[in-house]
Formats: structure tokens, sequence, C-alpha cells
């Protein structure tokens, strides 16, 4: 395991060097950023060594990225020296929550360490792309990354993810069939010390003891890496043979279609990939054909899947951005002109943190805008004065009447304040958001998205779906706020506050009641799809009012800060059922993408405040009594249940996905070819350390298969490869995919040198792969190549060829 303690050491002395920076930087957490200091260094790494590889200054290898580390620590050094007093008294105050914090971090890296080494394999799903993007990364040394699959073009996707990754693994020096899988165990690890030290920071900003808010942050930390949806729990009843066929009818999840024959000799189900079906719980089914089709994806689900996808990666970054946006609320500033000192810093960075998840997973980026321009607006409603909000009573009013129109010169004066506080609260809000898209402007000039526009939702969910997937967090986040809206009173300014509640809680069905208009195809009528999305539109109205009563009254609190978080995070939840984002994928998987982005940010938030949640829920039940206390013991309860039942599916899916444990653990993600066919696992060795900067070679074409193998763990760019899926990338295609794709067949089989070395010429081929699946495709073939190529690497029956000089 030298790789591991390799790649954990660089990930220490790079948290290290930035903590000084972030304890500046996040003055209003409790551990002064510490648990974010390792995800905020990564970040300023990979930025580095991406922009100056853009702009041609400094190449991106390992010397260069060895350098920035060490500038990193020279520029921490100096930092920490400079305020080694504050650090001290730093330390010694909150050393608990940093052992605490650094202890989440080092046993959720390893424990997922350990996970990965038992299920190390890069050869399901969408791991091959992601192992491409990988390579591809760490192959690039000026500007942006080639695309492995597509010769002659770069990476038209949001990669910043696999540049970060890529960089850890040149610094490191750990190959990357390695890092691949322990870059899955830092996501979570990252992830969750991140979500202590926000949780915690929520909670000690609220006044609560040191213990208590280690305790509010160890539950977020479980709740983002660990928990998971009722599925498990219906798999169980399945593979127990327990129920009536007509549950499962009803219940209508495609792959449990009624009870088990017999029941299960295990503690868990042994159906192949059982535990995939928690993510594909939302379908609607008519004549047996799925007319939903949609994706649930929850962050322990893709922990154990093992894709090192773009949204899993961003996951500790969107907490960063997150903390960043609390200190910017706390902080008390509105205006631009009112940023003073280390707060002009902290918009910097906030900046590159956005633009850093956009570019790690651009669906994250309007949910990060929304959620910086509702705290936002949140802290601009702290600042009107109750009194100027509505009039008072009646008699108040008529009292303050006079005969030159006073009332009405006072009234015109209160909009006009109320005006200069929007104008005012928009300014940081778009300064980021300006910031962010000019700091990784290169990115931005070349990228062709697939997104077409937006689209009113023809089928919503099942609320026993709904249930399935959300009962979990929900069970926590829900009654708390309703509880929180329950304990508001009714005061002068409630027009106003009921006015912007309801906005927040009907804006997404006014814009569905919009775009129904525009849409050919019959949908429902309104008053039933209000009906259906009530409850969560209720909850979210309920947030909102929370959130600006707790704002009005005591100002840019913590509690006012979560109620926030859960307010957009139940907005998220609700606009799927409303609106869906066109793109790439129709019928039936219309708004596939939107359901799996918008939930996957949903549970990130309703985790970060689940701490916060069950902190308060504490707070108030000490001065409960009577019906009050039995019904906040019910929820207790309940909410305890569900969590227990989720992590059902945690045991059980992660010791299914990984075999029982029993196979000797490795973490090389290439070692399945290597048992499989050793010959091109060797030609992947050669390849990666042997291909000169500039190089393409040939590969077989295929999809979602075994093809590709060389471009994916080389990063050697082949010349089209997984079609579809640049399809996908490049927003559509102009016939040079499937130009490309018979130019590669008749290249191979061709018997004719000249044709054959005419279309190598054409995509500057200077490999070509000549493997079993190549030799069996295209027999004829084979041999041209000996005639006009050299013989770069034989064996076990995969021979690379290279062109003659």
């Amino acid at each position: 395991m030298l790789d591991a303690l390799l790649w954990l050491a660089t990930i220490e002395v790079i948290g290290f060097a930035a903590f000084p920076i972030v304890h500046f930087l996040l003055p209003k957490l409790a551990d002064r950023g510490y648990g974010f200091g390792k995800t905020f260094g990564v970040l300023l790494v990979g930025y580095a060594a991406w922009i100056l590889s853009v702009l041609g200054a400094v190449p991106s290898v390992r010397g260069g990225l060895v350098a920035l580390v060490a500038a990193l620590v020279v520029g921490g050094a100096f930092l920490a020296h400079r305020n080694r007093a504050e650090l001290a008294g730093f330390f010694s105050r909150e050393w608990r929550l940093v052992v605490v914090s650094e202890s989440v971090f080092v046993a959720a890296f390893l424990a997922w360490t350990l996970f990965r080494a038992y299920d190390p394999a890069i050869s399901h799903t969408e791991q091959p792309m992601d192992f491409m993007f990988l390579n591809a990364s760490i192959r690039s040394e000026f500007g942006q990354p080639m695309d492995a699959w597509m010769a002659g073009e770069t990476v038209s996707y949001y990669y910043f993810g696999y540049w970060m990754m890529g960089a850890l693994s040149e610094i490191s020096g750990v190959a990357s069939n390695v890092s691949y899988n322990l870059a899955m165990a830092l996501v979570p690890a990252l992830a969750a010390c991140g979500a202590v030290s926000l949780a915690s920071g929520l909670v000690r900003a609220d006044g609560a003891l040191p213990r208590v808010a280690i305790g509010a942050g160890i539950f977020s930390a479980v709740a983002l890496v660990l928990a998971s949806n009722l599925a498990g729990a219906l798999e169980f009843v399945k593979a127990n043979a327990i129920g009536p066929a007509w549950f499962y009818d009803w219940l209508a999840i495609e792959g449990l279609d009624g009870p088990a024959e017999t029941p299960t000799a295990s503690w868990a189900p042994d159906e192949h990939w059982w535990w995939f079906r928690a993510t594909r719980i939302i379908n609607t089914f008519q004549d047996g054909a799925g007319i939903d089709y949609t994706i649930q994806e929850f962050p322990f689900f893709s922990f154990i899947l093992g894709d090192l996808h773009p949204h899993v990666m961003a996951i500790p970054f969107v907490l960063l951005f997150a903390a960043f946006a609390f200190g910017f609320f706390a902080s008390g500033e509105t205006a631009l002109r009112e940023l003073r000192g280390w707060r002009i810093a902290a918009l910097g960075a906030m900046g590159l943190t956005l633009g850093g998840v956009a570019f790690s997973n651009l669906w994250d980026f309007p949910m990060c805008a929304a959620l910086l321009v509702g705290i936002a607006a949140v802290g601009a409603y702290s600042r009107i004065p109750v009194s100027t909000v509505s009039p008072a009573s009646p008699g108040a009013a008529s009292a303050s009447v006079s005969a030159d129109g006073s009332e009405n010169a006072a009234a015109a004066d209160s909009r006009r304040r109320v005006l200069r506080l929007a104008l005012a609260a928009a300014q940081i809000p778009l300064a980021v958001i300006a910031l962010a898209f000019l700091l990784y402007l290169p990115y931005y000039i070349g990228f062709a998205g697939s997104v077409n526009g937006i689209g009113a939702v023809e089928i919503p969910s099942r609320w026993a779906h709904l249930f399935i997937v959300w009962a979990v967090p929900l069970g926590v986040v829900a009654p708390w706020v309703v509880a929180s809206f329950w304990r508001t009173v009714v005061e002068e300014d409630w027009r106003r506050l009921a006015a912007v509640s309801l906005a927040v809680a009907l804006l997404p069905f006014v814009a569905w009641m919009a775009l129904r208009l525009q849409s050919s195809v019959p949908i429902e009528s309104p008053a039933i799809r209000l009906i259906r999305v009530l409850p969560l539109a209720a909850l979210a109205g309920m947030g909102a009012w929370a959130a600006l009563f707790e704002a009005s009254r005591n100002g840019r609190t913590a509690r006012a800060f979560a109620l926030s978080l859960a307010t957009i995070a139940l907005a998220l939840i609700m606009t799927p059922e409303l609106i869906r984002v066109d793109d790439f994928f129709g019928p039936p998987s219309e708004r596939m993408n939107t359901v799996f982005k918008l939930y996957y940010h949903a549970w990130i938030l309703l985790a970060a405040v689940g701490g916060f949640c069950l902190y308060d829920a504490a707070e108030w039940r000490i001065r409960l009594a009577g019906w009050r206390r039995r019904l906040s013991t019910l929820w207790m309860v309940s909410a305890a249940a569900l969590l227990i039942l989720g992590f059902y599916y945690t045991a059980a899916g992660a010791a299914s996905k990984a075999g029982g444990f029993a196979s000797e653990p490795t973490l090389d993600g290439l070692d399945f070819v290597r048992d499989r066919t050793p010959g091109e696992y060797g030609a992947i060795m050669y390849m990666r350390d042997n291909a000169e900067e500039g190089a393409v070679v040939l590969e077989l074409v295929g999809e979602y298969d075994s093809s590709g193998m060389i471009s994916r763990g080389s990063g050697v760019p082949n010349v089209i490869n997984w079609p579809g899926h640049e399809l996908q990338w490049r927003g559509g295609g102009d016939g040079s995919f499937s130009e490309r794709q018979s130019d590669v067949a008749a290249i191979y089989s061709t018997q004719d040198i000249g044709e054959a070395r005419n279309l190598l010429a054409k995509y500057n081929v200077n490999y070509v792969y000549a493997g079993p699946r190549e030799a069996a495709t295209h027999p004829a073939g084979m041999a041209k190549f000996a005639e006009f190529m050299d013989v770069a690497f034989e064996s076990g029956g995969a021979i690379i060829y290279k062109l003659r000089e």
C-alpha cells in the first residue's frame, strides 16, 4: 500500500500548506476552515497548473507541479509565521475539533481505500470514460487536454476534476491505474471532513458547546458519505420472499417485480448488481415499458459504483463554496464598497471556487449561483427594519397621516430603501459569478454543450417513489423546517414575508404553467399538478418564511443560513416535477439528467444542514412539554428508524459490490486486464511510457465494451471511440463521427497498403494496435501492417506497430 501512503502524504502536505490561507479566508467557521484546507489546496494547485499550462507559461509536468506545491508550502509557511500567535491560540482552543476533522478524513480515506482494493477494476459502466479523461489530463503538458477518443480535438467536457486528480497523480508519483482508485477514496474523505467543518461551524456560530458541534459535524459527515435511501429495505423484503405480489405491482419499480421464489440464505440479497436499482426507482410504466426513465443517484451509491464522474468529484468543492457563502453571509457585508481586508480576498476565493465547481461539473454552477443569490437576498432582507416593511396597526397608520401627505412620502422612501438594498445585495453575487467566469475563460471559449433549452415535465413522480428516495434525509430536515416555521409569529411584515415565501414556493409551478402552453404533448391540468407538488411547495415556502423571519429579527445567523440551504434543497427536489432541461437525451429519458443532477445537489445540501437540524431539535426539545414533547419524540424516533433502514443498504450494498471482500486486494485498476489478456496490459504500459507527444494510435471502435483500451489506459489519442458519448459531449455531430468509424474499419480491413497509409496519414496515426479483438474482427487485413511498419511491442497476442521513420 505504498502508493496509498504516498497519495495520502501528498494530500496532507497540500492541506497543511493551505491551512494558513483558509484560516485567513474562513474566520466564521469554528475550525477556521481546517476541514477545507486540503480541498482548497488541491483547488489552488490544480488551477495554477491549468492556467499556466493553457497560457503556455509552465508545462503541466511533474517538475512544474511539484514546484507549485513548493510555492504553496512557502506561502503557507510565511502566513503561518506572520500569524503564529493567532494560529497558536487557535490550536490551543480548537485542538479537539482539529483532531476530529483530521481523524474523520484519515478514517474515511483508509476505509474507502480498503474498499477500492477489493473492487479495483476500471471496467464497467462509464469508468473507462473517466479513466480516459484522467489519463488525457495527465498526458497534457501545454493547453487543454487532447481528447483520447477523438484524435486532433481537445476535450469538450467539464474536465477540471480529472485535471486536479491527474495533478495529484503526477505530484505523488502514483500511476493512473492506481490513482484512479485512490481518487475515488479521496473524494468521500474530503467530503466528510468538509461536512464536519461546515456543520460544526454552523452549530458553534449558534452558540453551542464544542462537543455538541463536533457531534453535529460527524452526523452531517455520515449523512453525506454513508446514508442511503430506502431501496435497500425493499431489496431485503424481496430477497426474503416477503410481501404479496400486488404490493410489488403497485410499487412498480423495474426489477422489483415480486418476492423471490426462495428466501435468500444470506444476510444480503444475492441477485447480481441488485444494489444498482437504488438509483432507478422513479419511472412510469405503460404496457410494461418505462416511459419516464430517471436517475436518482446519491453520494454513497456513487462511491461504491466507482465511476470517477464530475458530479462525484465536485462534492467537496460544493461544500467549500457553501463555506465561503456562509462566511459572506455571516460577515454582514452587502455591497462591494463595504468589503475590507480579508473579505476582498475571500470574495476572490469564492469566485475561484465557484468557477472550479462549474469547471468540474457544469450542472452545479446554476445551483451554487442560486445559493449565493438566495443568501444574499436573505441577508439584504435582514437590513430592512420591520417597522418600514409594512404599515403597523390600522390605528397607528391613520395617526401617521398628515395633511401634506407625509404618509405617501414615507412609503415612497421605504420603497426606495428596499430598492437600494436589493441593488446593493446583487453586487457581490454578480461579482463572484463574473469572476468565476473570467478566471476560467479559456475553458469556456472552446466548450460546446448539449443543452437546448427547458421544457415542461409531462409525467411527474409518484409519491411512493419520492418517499423511497427522500424519506431518509427529509425525515431529519422536513420536520425541522415545519417546526421552524411554526415558531415564527405574525408581525408587521407578514404580507411581505408571505409574498416572498409564496414566490419561492410557486415560481417553479408558474414557470411550468408557461412552458405547458408551448408543449405539443397533452399534459395534465394545472390543478392536478399543483396538488401533486403542493407538499414540497409548502415545505419550501415554510423554509423561506422561517429563514426571512429569522434574518429580520436576529440578523444573519447560522440558523437563517441553514434554513436557506434547506429551502434551496427542497426547491431542487420540487423543480424536476415541473421543469426539465432539454438535452441530448430524448424520450423516455427527457428529464433524466434534470432529476439526476438536481437531486444530487439537494442530497449534499440536506446532509450539510442535517447536523444543525439535529442540534436545533435537541435544543428545542429541552423546553417542550406535553403533546409537543411527545410529537418531537415521534419525529426523532421516526428519523432514527429511517436512517437505520437506509444503513442496511450501506452495509449490504458495499459488501455485494466488493464481492464479499473475498478477492485478493489490489489498487491496480487494470489488474483485470493483466489477468485476462496480459499482452494488452503490456501494450497499455508500453504506450503510456514510450509514446511521444502528439502520438496517435489506431484501435477498434466500440462503446461500453473493451474497445479503446490502449487510449483510455495511456491517454494517447485514437481516431475515434465511444462515438455515442462523443456526440453527447460535443452537442451534436457533423458526420465526422461516422466518417472516422468507417475509416478505422477500412484501415484494418483493407489489404491495399496505399489505402491504409493514406488513411493513417489523414489522422496523423503513427501507432497501430493489433490485439485479439482487432485480429478477430478484421483477420484478412492484419498482415499488411508488418510490410510498412515496425513492431514496437509484442506480447501475448498483442502487437503495436509503429510507422517507420
